[in-house]
Order: C-alpha cells, then sequence, then structure tokens
C-alpha cells in the first residue's frame, strides 16, 4: 500500500502525533510526508492512499469541518462527531476514534525530515512546537496491561481553564471541581492526582493543586498506579486525551455518558451522571475485586481494537482502500 501524507506548515505535532505514528507504523506501507502550502489547516492530514483521498481530522469541536478538504477527499476521518448533529457531505465522514499525544521513531524521523526538505520553499520550523511533539510519549509507554500490578487508589488529574481560553464551554470548570472536591471528601489519600498547575488553577484553586507529576512523560508513568481512573468530557464535549491514556493502562474506567461517535462504543465503562454517582460507582469498584479485574480487561480489550496506533489508523487505512 502506497500512502503519501501533506501537512500544514503549521501543522500541530502534538495533535496530530498519533495519526502519523500510526500510519508510519503499518508494517506493509510505503509512507512519504509532506508540508505543502494547500494545506492549511494544522489539525489535519491529508492522505492519498493509492489513489483515494483521505482526509484526517483531530478538531476538539463536534460543529467544525474543514470543507475545503472536505470537498477533496473521498473519506473523512472525523475525530469528534456528534451524531445527532447534521453534517456536510456526510456520507464521506467516519470517525476516527481517540487521539494519543505520542509519537513513534519512525515518524519523528519522516517529521524532521519533511521539515528539513521544505527550507528552500520558505518553511521556518518552530522550535518549541517541535520540542513539545518529541517529548510526547512513544505510543507504547502509554501500555500497562491488566495483568501488571496495581493498586486499589482513584486517579482523576484535569485542567481548569481560564476563561479567556473556554469562552464557548463556561461550565466545563463548575463541573471539574465540583467532581474533584466530592472525590478527595470522600476517598481522601486514595484520591491520586488534582489540578494540573497552570496560572489559573494556581490563582483560584492552590488547595487542589496535584501533587503528582503533571508533566505529560512522568506523568504517564505516575499514573498507572491507580486501578480506577475518572474520566469526565473535554473541552467542548471532545473526548479528552485523558479517556485513551485510561484505556492503554487498562484502567477501570467511571466515566461520563460520552455521545460522541466512535468505531465500537464504550459500553462496558461505570458511567455516572452527577457527582453523587461518580462517586457511587468507585465505592462498587473498590468493593469488587471481580467487577475491577472485569473492567480492565475490558478496558485492555477495547484499546487494543481501536485505539493502539497501528491498529486504529489501518482501520481507517482500510476502509479508504475500500472506498472506491
Amino acid at each position: 500500500m502506497r500512502v503519501r501524507c501533506y501537512v500544514a506548515k503549521s501543522v500541530q505535532l502534538s495533535y496530530l502525533g498519533h495519526s502519523l505514528a500510526g500510519l508510519f507504523d503499518q508494517p506493509d506501507c510505503s509512507v512519504t510526508l509532506e508540508i505543502v502550502d494547500w494545506v492549511a489547516d494544522a489539525q489535519c492530514i491529508a492522505i492519498d492512499v493509492d489513489g483515494t483521498r483521505l482526509v484526517i481530522e483531530v478538531y476538539d469541536q463536534t460543529d467544525q469541518w474543514n470543507l475545503e478538504l472536505l470537498d477533496w477527499c473521498d473519506v473523512y476521518a472525523k475525530r469528534n462527531i456528534d451524531p445527532l448533529r447534521a453534517a456536510p457531505m456526510a456520507q464521506k465522514i467516519i470517525p476516527y476514534g481517540m487521539n494519543l499525544a505520542s509519537h513513534s521513531k519512525r515518524s519523528v524521523f519522516a517529521v524532521l525530515a519533511a521539515m528539513a526538505a521544505a527550507l528552500p520553499s520558505g518553511f521556518r520550523p518552530r522550535p518549541f512546537a517541535i520540542y513539545c511533539y518529541v517529548v510526547t510519549p512513544h505510543w507504547r509507554d502509554f501500555e500497562h496491561g491488566p495483568s501488571m500490578p496495581v493498586e486499589d487508589e482513584i486517579l482523576y488529574q484535569t485542567r481548569v481553564w481560564d476563561p479567556v481560553d473556554s469562552a464557548e464551554d463556561t461550565s466545563i470548570n463548575e463541573e471539574r471541581i465540583a467532581l474533584l472536591r466530592a472525590l478527595r471528601k470522600e476517598f481522601k489519600h486514595r484520591l491520586v492526582g488534582g489540578l494540573v498547575p497552570n496560572d489559573y488553577a494556581r490563582l483560584n484553586y492552590p488547595d487542589l493543586i496535584t501533587r503528582i507529576p503533571s508533566r505529560h512523560r512522568q506523568y504517564i508513568s505516575s499514573a498507572k498506579r491507580p486501578a480506577i481512573a475518572i474520566y469526565s468530557r473535554g473541552l467542548f464535549g471532545s473526548i479528552a486525551f485523558k479517556m485513551p491514556e485510561y484505556l492503554a493502562a487498562s484502567k477501570c474506567v467511571v466515566s461520563d455518558p460520552i455521545g460522541n461517535l466512535l468505531p465500537a462504543p464504550l459500553s462496558y465503562a461505570l458511567q455516572y451522571s452527577s457527582v453523587d454517582g461518580c462517586v457511587a460507582q468507585c465505592q462498587e469498584a473498590l468493593s469488587s475485586r471481580e467487577l475491577m479485574r472485569y473492567q480492565r480487561e475490558c478496558s485492555w480489550t477495547y484499546y487494543k481494537a481501536h485505539v493502539r496506533c497501528p491498529t486504529a489508523i489501518r482501520r481507517i487505512l482500510d476502509i479508504a482502500k475500500q472506498w472506491k
């Protein structure tokens, strides 16, 4: 299979790292990457798969599409899809699934080579963006299978946003703070995590700042210890990066309902619709090793089938290849 990938000069590598790693880690594909002017969107990859045109788009928002690339392509894999929202050219759109901020050795080398090749055309790399991408974990670093040891602890590490950055989602901070306070009150030292220490959190919620690392690589290592993990919705209702991280670490996931379209539903997760409901689900999981073991095995099975980097991208490539 011949796969040719095109990205914008402004490409957000941390958001597209999972896609690039999955593309370059295919065992039977010849994959190339080029930085071009005709792709202007930082969160999209335009791909030619043996003549079929594929777009991968990883926006947080369910109500945004890149209409120019949607018109160009045969298949449009969108990260966040609301099945109740009408979509333009809906016959082209398929769910991308979940997104990990990650890389592989092959994808890093390909990105650096593409940047070097684009220098004569006026491309000017952004050193900090490259650094942020290169220091993301390798996709295998997230993995912690259900046979690996864990502690009877609950993980909830989250971020609050300055209202300037989340003006269209005014309730997300209140939801996260209420949940975190309730979990700390009920579970005390068994609750691992807290708020990521950004300026807004330090100023407004200094008592809730996390005591475990917040840098991504160190956090991933520390976060493997708790058996249970709390998922709350991402900004604008997106599926947050922490959900695939939980699945890769075979967590017993306690989650608010996910309405976004996925390659397969997360039907096994312990769901809650209120703060009290979340606390109750955590209590039930802590009281039953059999339930916790079953949930961990389900998370690992889902991860391997639908999130694991090469497998997730192979599904999309196979759909594109069969499209015509």
